[in-house]
Order: structure tokens, then C-alpha cells, then sequence
């Protein structure tokens, strides 16, 4: 059995709900724009005292997703998931190579399509 503790305090509470975009916002993960009319994850919630909120673009939830069902213990933070993931990944192909053979492949080839869309729509503008 995988021990999964993560070393960060979980929030006292939190919500959570998929709106469909009225004016633009900015993803906390890629900073990329996220459209009218396009779906997002909003997060609010108290972390430490204090309380936050959090909008990530539905390319960044996917590789969140990805990542969490194909490791058993993937510990993450708002704002931080791609670095997370990248290391989460990383480690897991470490420890375990022929068990994660296209784990790496999966994770990048997710990430370059966020940043293409990123990099095209930061061109058009």
C-alpha cells in the first residue's frame, strides 16, 4: 500500500463549481485567458486563515485529471499543479520505469497542447 500524505495543510473548507465563462478570466495554473463561453473550475475556499479563490482553464483540469488517474498519490497545489505534476510525473517514472513506460509522453504531449493554444492565442492578439 502507497502512503499518500501530503505535506500541506488541506483547506477548513471549500467549494466547488464548473461556470460557463460571462467575461474573460485568467487560469491560476497557465495564465492563459480563459473565453466567454467557455467552461472553468471555480475554486473558493479557506486555506490557513484565510480565504481564496481559484479559476483554472479546462486544458489545465484535464491534465490535473490525467495525472491523478494514472498515479496513486499525486499531492498538488492551486497555482503551482503543472510544476506538481511535473515532478509527481518525474518520480514515478524514477522509481518505477517499466511500470510508467508513456507516462512522461502523456503528460508533456497534454501540456505542449495548453501552451500551443496559449502561444496562438497570445499571437492573434
Amino acid at each position: 500500500m502507497i502512503d499518500c500524505s501530503c505535506d500541506y495543510d488541506p483547506p477548513e473548507f471549500w467549494s466547488k463549481t464548473v461556470p460557463t465563462a460571462r467575461k474573460q478570466h485568467r487560469c491560476e495554473e497557465c495564465a492563459g485567458p480563459i473565453f466567454p463561453g467557455e467552461k472553468y473550475e471555480y475554486i473558493a475556499g479557506k486555506w490557513g486563515g484565510y480565504f481564496d479563490s481559484f479559476k483554472t482553464c479546462e486544458r489545465c483540469v484535464d491534465i490535473r485529471q490525467w495525472v491523478q488517474n494514472n498515479l496513486p498519490c499525486f499531492c498538488w497545489a492551486h497555482g503551482n499543479m503543472i510544476e506538481d505534476a511535473a515532478e509527481a510525473v518525474n518520480e514515478a517514472s524514477f522509481r518505477t520505469p517499466t511500470e510508467t513506460v508513456g507516462l512522461r509522453f502523456g503528460f508533456l504531449r497534454r501540456k505542449v497542447l495548453r501552451d500551443k493554444r496559449n502561444q496562438a492565442v497570445r499571437a492573434a492578439a
